[in-house]
This record gives structure tokens, C-alpha cells and sequence, in this order.
């Protein structure tokens, strides 16, 4: 199989730097020598992923991810660990010259599901320009989008055909599971061959934020369909709730202009990129959620809110808007027509007319309670009304922010402000207690440290010492307490690799230590280790350190002599029941206590510094 080079490895990872890299996904606070933000993998509303610069790592408190840079790409955007490498590459305009020794046949599954798509992507696009794609092609032309939006964006179409774009694939090299896989065919009835999922539809290629295609939209061109949009299922190397239409394109002008408008539709986002505002982006398939907002926040933490007029839209405006605010942004909501969306208002109106929209836009809050005057009928209605706004505003998580809406909602709504607090304080009490109960359903979910015995512990302990930078410690672990004698099956594995550096004079650093294929378990001891490792390090002197290796070897290596001095006592008593002669049986347990003897007799010794 081809190999990238060692020596270009090695350069990958000198120059991938931990923070740089998972800055770009999560909103990173420092705190001492850490940082921390919400962590990607999981939901939660403290944050828990912490980064660790000077030691290239990071580990989530809450779910128990952790790794070095690599890794984290790896588990961010679902690939293996040499699609990761190569990714890497790109981004520090490392060159890869492939060792040689394999074909294309040899391609991981994930190398071969974004080449797949790629295939797909091209193929779409030359449906469009042919002659069963003109009826399309002039739908779009109708529409206002010139050739050079629809070929920037990879604009395409699926044929009305079964195995148009299957017939396309080399099935030697693409195999069933990745076609599957792959979100772009289904089964037939008879499970004897693929079929392909888009037919007869207009095709929008869907990137990630690196410019990848990962996923396609397909709008109908047939009438009587019932579903107008179709959108790929989830895959390896999709993520529906996490990706957004037309990022990798828009995410520089975000940037540039400190804002981002959010649309709803794939059309909307080409009128509004073709017509010169850049910065948008727009849902892929998904109504927007924290993914999207959290992907969104590594850009800017201001929003423009321009979904449809009507009230599905209005209701869509509501719900994304208050995600929104609970994540931390500035949110305003431009109020369309009841019978525009956002690339007819564009379109027939003009660029002039939507920047005055968007220049005039109120604060969504604003927005929210000017959309549900008609909810101030009667005072019932109304504190209906304020109890559902108060439940919303209560997670929004910045208590500044926090405060400042419920100064806007007591000014429009002419009520008190403590009056709203105590309610939020109320539903605090309230989520308090369901999140109580619920932790106790949930529990087991979280990763926990399977430490049960005194011996668990102290191959815990060493493991830990060992990854200290007090060499004497170190090496006195490594030639005094032999392999053989860890048992526990995630700590072993961790011991014998590092024994296996020490012994081979490798430098161990805690980035390095995840080049290895670990499993999950093993990763999560592996993080923890290596961060007790730095805590005790700091806190704790040497020669104290030194007398914990001490006490936990004592276990370990008369651990097998206890469990051998309990048997035989037990064998003595049942030979003592039947008046047999228990002689050889004392003489044999007097051994073994003089052997647990010397060995705690030559433990202390090192203790006390005697030896």
C-alpha cells in the first residue's frame, strides 16, 4: 500500500499545531496555561474540552476525547488517520511524495467516499450542459443564474434515469460497502444491485468547510413529486447538523465583514452570493441548530436572520434566532414580505432595497415580541406569552448578555426586571432537578476510569509516573517492576508501549504518544495519564513521588503472593478438617511469607533511601 514518507510525517506533525487547528472549530478561552470551549464532540452547555498547547494535546472532560492534533482532525471530520495526514499537509503546503508500493485499489474508505462524490459532482455537472439537461439548465437560466454562478457553485443534474450515475462507477474499485456507504445509490427491492438515490433533479454539490464535497441537495424537476428537495443521508464524512451550505466559499467575507447573513435555501444562497453579498451561507438539508451555530462562530459572532416571509419561515426565524442568542451571538432578523424569500425579494427588488432591509433590521428579541402583538390580547395570553420567552432567555448562556434582554423584554413588555429574574431563577430550580434525575439515567454513558482493585490503582499510578520528566523515578519503574506483572487490560497496553520507548530511548512526548492506533478506551486513559501525569508533577516533590512508585510496587509484586498465602490457608483449614498431616502445606506457606517479607523488607529499604 502506498506510504507517505516517514520523514514527511514527522514534518506534518512538528508543524500542526494542536490550538491553531481546533481554534478553528471551537471558541477557545485561556485559563492558566489551558484552553477551554465547548466541546465538539458532544452537547454541553460548560465548557469542558480543554487544549493544552506546550504538551500538543487536548481532552474533554465530559466524553473523554482526547489526542493530539492528528487525532483530532481524525475524529472531527470522520476520516482515517492518513486522510488526516494528507489534510494536514494541504493546509501547511507540505508536499507528499508517495512512497511506492500499492494502487489506487488499496484507497481507505474515506479517501474513496470523497472520491466518489467527486466523481458524482462532475458527472452532475455534465448532465447539466447535455441535451437531456436542457430543461433544466433554461429553469435555471429562468431564475436569473448565469453559466459562470452555476459552474463556480458545480451546479449539475441527476438524469430521470436508474444507473446514470452508477453506470459511471468502476465497482472494482468502488466495492459495495462504499456505495452504500456513500448516500449516493440504494438497494433494490431484490438486494441484487444499486440504484441511483437522485433522479431527475437539479444537483447542489455540498462541501465541508475545507471546499470537499461531502453531500449533494437535489431540487425536483418533476411536478408531481411530492418531495421538491432531497438531501444525501448522513455518512462517514457527512454531518448534517454541522455543515452549512456555501461556507468554504463565504467564510473569508464573514470574516472581512465581522457578520454573516443566514438564509434558508440553496438558491438563495447564489442569488445572494452572485449578487455581490459574500457573506452568506445558507442550511443544507437540516433546520439550523448549535452545530451550525458553533461552526459559525469561528468566523463571527454577529448574525443577519433572512428566511422566507411567510409564516413557516417566520416560525424558522424564531427558532434559529434563539439558538442563536443561547450561543453566545449578536442576532438581528430582517422581516421579508409575507409572499417573498430571499432570492425573489433579491431578484426583484434589487441589492439596494435588501442592504436598507438589513441596515433597518431590529434586534431579533425586538423582532420576537413586535411578531406576537397579537398575544398581548388579554393578560392570560400575555403571561403565556412572557413564560415562554423567560424559557428561552434562561439559556442563554452569558449572564451579561442575559441581563441586557431582560432590560429590553421589561422595557417593551412594561414589566419589572426582577419580576422576570425570579422566573428565571424558577426555571433554573426547575431544569436543576430534571437534570439531577436525568444524570442518574445517563451516568453510565459518561467514560469513567475502571479502577476497582488496590492493584488497578497502582498500575494507574506507575503508568502516570512514568509519563513525569523526574528520570530517576522513571527508571527505576522500568527496571524494577517487570511487565509481566500489569493485568489491567486498558492500562497494559499503555505500559508496554511505554516501556518499549523508554527501553528504546525514545523522546516521549504526550502528542506523540497518539500516533498509535488506540482504541477509544485506551485513548481516554491514555489523556487522563497524561494530564494527572502534569498535575502531580507540579504539586507533588519528587522524593514524595518516589515513595508512591515504592508503595505501588509493594502491591504489585506481592500481589500474586497474597492471593497464593490466602489459598493455602484455606487448603490448610480444609486438611486440618480431615485430620490429615498439614506439615508440607505450613513449611509452604512459612516460604511464601518470608518471600513477601524480603520483598517488603527490600521496598522499604529503597523507601528509606538505605539501599
Amino acid at each position: 500500500m502506498a506510504r507517505i514518507p516517514s520523514i514527511t510525517v514527522e514534518q506534518i506533525k512538528n508543524r500542526a499545531d494542536v490550538l491553531e487547528i481546533v481554534s478553528d472549530v471551537v471558541q477557545l478561552k485561556q485559563r492558566g496555561r489551558n484552553y477551554f470551549g465547548l466541546c465538539p464532540f458532544h452537547e454541553e452547555k460548560t465548557p469542558s474540552f480543554s487544549v493544552n498547547p506546550s504538551m500538543g494535546i487536548f481532552h474533554c472532560f465530559g466524553c473523554g476525547k482526547g489526542g493530539n492534533a492528528i487525532t483530532f482532525v481524525m475524529e472531527h471530520e470522520n476520516i482515517d488517520y492518513v486522510e488526516a495526514l494528507k489534510r494536514l499537509a494541504e493546509r501547511y503546503g507540505i508536499q507528499i511524495e508517495w512512497e511506492k508500493g500499492a494502487d489506487d485499489f488499496q484507497k481507505g474508505e474515506t479517501a474513496l467516499l470523497y472520491e466518489i462524490h467527486e466523481i458524482a459532482k462532475d458527472y452532475y455537472q455534465k448532465q447539466l450542459y447535455s441535451s437531456k439537461g436542457k430543461k433544466s439548465l433554461d429553469y435555471l437560466e429562468s431564475r436569473g443564474f448565469d453559466k459562470n454562478t452555476l459552474q463556480q457553485f458545480s451546479v449539475g443534474f441527476a438524469l430521470d434515469e436508474w444507473d446514470g450515475l452508477y453506470s459511471q462507477i468502476d465497482v472494482k474499485r468502488f466495492n459495495p460497502k462504499v456505495l452504500e456507504k456513500s448516500g449516493l445509490f440504494i438497494e433494490s427491492k431484490d438486494k441484487n444491485r444499486f440504484l441511483d438515490r437522485f433522479r431527475n433533479r437539479i444537483m447542489f454539490p455540498i462541501c465541508n468547510v475545507s471546499g470537499r464535497v461531502v453531500a449533494f441537495g437535489g431540487r425536483t424537476m418533476d411536478s408531481d413529486e411530492d418531495a421538491k428537495y432531497m438531501n444525501s443521508p448522513e455518512t462517514p464524512i457527512y454531518f448534517k447538523s454541522g455543515t452549512l451550505y456555501g461556507l468554504e466559499h463565504s467564510k473569508t467575507a464573514i470574516q472581512q465583514e465581522k457578520e454573516v447573513v443566514l438564509v434558508e435555501g440553496y438558491t438563495d444562497f447564489l442569488r445572494f452570493y452572485s449578487s455581490g453579498i459574500k457573506n452568506v451561507v445558507a442550511g443544507s438539508g437540516t433546520a439550523l441548530n448549535f452545530h451550525h451555530a458553533r461552526a459559525l462562530k469561528r468566523f463571527t459572532a454577529r448574525t443577519v436572520l433572512c428566511y422566507d416571509g411567510d409564516d413557516a419561515g417566520q416560525k424558522a426565524t424564531e427558532r434559529a434566532g434563539f439558538i442563536l442568542l443561547k450561543e453566545g451571538f449578536d442576532v438581528r432578523a430582517v422581516q421579508l414580505p409575507a409572499d417573498d424569500d430571499p432570492d425573489s425579494y433579491l431578484k426583484n427588488k434589487g441589492i439596494e432595497a435588501f442592504q436598507k432591509l438589513q441596515q433597518e433590521a431590529p434586534e431579533f428579541i425586538d423582532h420576537y415580541i413586535r411578531n406576537h402583538q397579537a398575544d398581548f390580547k388579554t393578560p392570560t395570553s400575555k403571561t403565556r406569552f412572557v413564560e415562554t420567552l423567560i424559557a428561552e432567555i434562561s439559556e442563554v448562556k452569558n449572564p451579561v448578555t442575559r441581563d441586557f434582554i431582560v432590560k429590553e423584554v421589561a422595557e417593551k413588555l412594561n414589566l419589572r426586571e426582577e419580576r422576570i429574574f425570579s422566573q428565571i431563577r424558577r426555571v433554573y430550580q426547575q431544569k436543576r432537578r430534571g437534570t439531577e434525575a436525568g444524570n442518574r439515567n445517563i451516568s453510565s454513558e459518561v467514560p469513567e476510569l475502571q479502577i476497582v482493585t488496590a492493584t488497578d490503582k497502582a498500575e494507574f499510578e506507575l503508568s502516570k509516573l512514568i509519563l513525569t520528566d523526574f528520570e530517576e523515578i522513571v527508571g527505576f519503574i522500568t527496571s524494577k517492576v517487570p511487565l509481566k506483572v500489569y493485568k489491567h487490560s486498558v492500562i497494559t497496553p499503555i505500559a508496554k508501549e511505554l516501556y518499549k520507548r523508554i527501553r528504546e530511548n525514545q523522546t516521549i512526548t504526550p502528542a506523540s504518544l497518539f500516533d498509535r492506533d488506540w482504541s477509544d478506551q485506551e485513548k481516554f486513559y491514555l489523556s487522563r495519564l497524561i494530564l494527572d501525569a502534569e498535575s502531580i508533577q507540579e504539586h507533588i516533590k519528587e522524593e514524595d513521588l518516589m515513595k508512591l512508585a515504592i508503595d505501588c510496587m509493594m502491591v504489585l509484586m506481592t500481589d500474586q503472593l497474597e492471593k497464593s498465602i490466602k489459598e493455602l490457608r484455606s487448603k490448610i483449614r480444609e486438611v486440618e478438617k480431615s485430620d490429615e498431616d498439614t506439615a508440607p502445606l505450613v513449611l509452604e506457606l512459612s516460604q511464601l511469607q518470608k518471600n513477601r517479607h524480603d520483598i517488603r523488607s527490600k521496598l522499604r529499604d529503597f523507601k528509606l533511601g538505605t539501599d
